[in-house]
């Protein structure tokens, strides 16, 4: 599913997280609205902006572009980050789901659950739903 070599636009990265986390929210059982995943996000966005500036042309006329590895390090540095501060240093399941979901969701705007399970943890859909139940 994935495709390193593609940019992607922030519309796309936008619809990929707020999906991946409203899967994440949806499968724990956890409010969309918790304080981990706002946590999250909001520094997600930061460090994304922090990436494209560093290798963007501001003088461009075209609408930005990311690489997948600039979203990827972002949104890990971000959910490494809120576990430091929330966590004492662990992100648990729900925060790996979200990623995964996230970032297979850029390659693959349509995956279910099932298709994230497959793709990114190689089990059944039904123990993944238990970790992330367990989870919240």
């Amino acid at each position: 599913m994935s495709n390193t070599a593609a940019p992607v636009t922030y519309d796309q990265i936008e619809n990929s997280i707020e999906e991946g986390f409203k899967m994440a929210a949806d499968q724990s059982g956890v409010d969309v609205d918790n304080r981990d995943f706002t946590t999250t996000q909001d520094a997600f966005w930061t460090y994304l902006q922090l990436a494209a500036a560093m290798t963007q042309d501001a003088a461009s006329d075209t609408e930005a572009t990311y690489t997948r590895a600039q979203v990827s390090i972002a949104l890990n540095r971000a959910v490494d980050d809120m576990a430091d501060h929330l966590h004492g240093g662990c992100a648990d399941d729900i925060d790996n789901f979200a990623v995964n979901a996230a970032m297979t969701l850029l390659d693959s705007p349509n995956a279910s659950f099932e298709d994230i399970v497959t793709e990114c943890y190689g089990e059944e859909a039904d123990e993944v739903a238990r970790w992330l139940t367990n989870a919240a």
